[in-house]
């Protein structure tokens, strides 16, 4: 009797298959000559999605997903953050899903450290649900590129657009008080050298450059700096936990990079935008607990290398 047998390619694009025909379906015995099948490699990327409920966002988030990571080996992470409807009609969009169940709702913080606890990948990505691709910009392919090329930078975010095409200006200096009167009390227009300042308005969009942050819709992490410098911290619990993670990074001597040349789009909901609101109550509780934490002074660092140089000699 004979048989097929078909493995998957390790080098090449991750989905072109190799195949043997007419192999004996008979075991070889002792003293034969055995082909032994290399196990598979880590993976380049995981990405991690947290499921709440958003039905609407999932399809294009996964589908655009799978159409932006040409030649990625690469696996999602997917979290039912104890929602009503379950995740069963999108663990299959992605053909290598890895399937977190919460058995109570958690809070953004502790779901990203599930993610990264869960990831065997070189690099780990986690992002909003709120978002999708241009596959045409092959932006996590390009984003693994990135980090490749950069071996000192521990955390990267790409550039992100809203939907109407315009920048969200995704790199940003640390927040100071007079940020928040320009942005959390409509003061803008008379503090534009504020605002300006903080988006790096002196960069391009197109541009890439260390930054103080980067918005925490679309982190990639490279695992050996996380293990480094340790986990989210979950006391920030929603907001502030990527201002917090970009500044241990750049503590620790990684590089935090902004990568202008790829783009993502953010459905960007500012739930913390008007004044009043939960969010933004939980957006002033994250911010002065990362004041108790950091003291104004590390807000107020007025260049990036003020944090890189603390520990410049870099870790390999």
């Amino acid at each position: 009797m004979k048989g097929s047998l078909v493995i998957r390619s390790l080098v090449g694009k991750p989905h072109m298959p190799l195949r043997f025909r007419n192999l004996p379906s008979k075991v070889p015995s002792v003293g034969q000559h055995l082909r032994i099948i290399a196990p598979p490699l880590p993976h380049d990327l995981d990405i991690g999605v947290i499921y709440t409920g958003e039905r609407d966002l999932m399809g294009p988030l996964l589908s655009t997903m799978k159409a932006s990571a040409p030649g990625l080996n690469y696996r999602l992470i997917l979290v039912d953050n104890h929602s009503h409807d379950g995740i069963e009609p999108w663990r299959q969009i992605i053909p290598e899903t890895k399937v977190l169940k919460n058995s109570e709702r958690l809070h953004y913080a502790a779901n990203m450290n599930r993610i990264v606890a869960a990831s065997t990948a070189r690099y780990v990505l986690v992002m909003n649900t709120d978002m999708f691709f241009d596959p045409r910009q092959r932006c996590l392919s390009r984003m693994v590129e990135f980090l490749d090329s950069h071996p000192n930078c521990g955390v990267a975010g790409c550039r992100l657009l809203h939907v109407d095409g315009h920048d969200a200006r995704a790199a940003r200096r640390f927040q100071t008080l007079s940020v928040i009167l320009a942005r959390r009390f409509g003061l803008g227009g008379l503090m534009r050298r504020t605002l300006e300042r903080h988006f790096y308005m002196d960069h391009a969009p197109g541009e890439s450059f260390d930054c103080q942050w980067l918005s925490g819709c679309f982190l990639m992490l490279r695992t050996k700096a996380v293990e480094k410098v340790g986990l989210f911290d979950e006391s920030f619990g929603k907001y502030f936990e990527d201002v917090d993670m970009c500044l241990r990074m750049a503590r620790a001597g990684w590089q935090v990079m902004y990568h202008g040349a790829t783009s993502a789009y953010h459905i960007e909901q500012r739930a913390s935008h008007k004044l009043l609101s939960t969010d933004a109550w939980k957006h002033l509780r994250s911010y002065l607990y990362w004041l108790r934490k950091w003291g104004y002074r590390a807000t107020a660092e007025s260049t990036v290398e003020a944090s890189h140089n603390l520990l410049r000699p870099q870790a390999a």
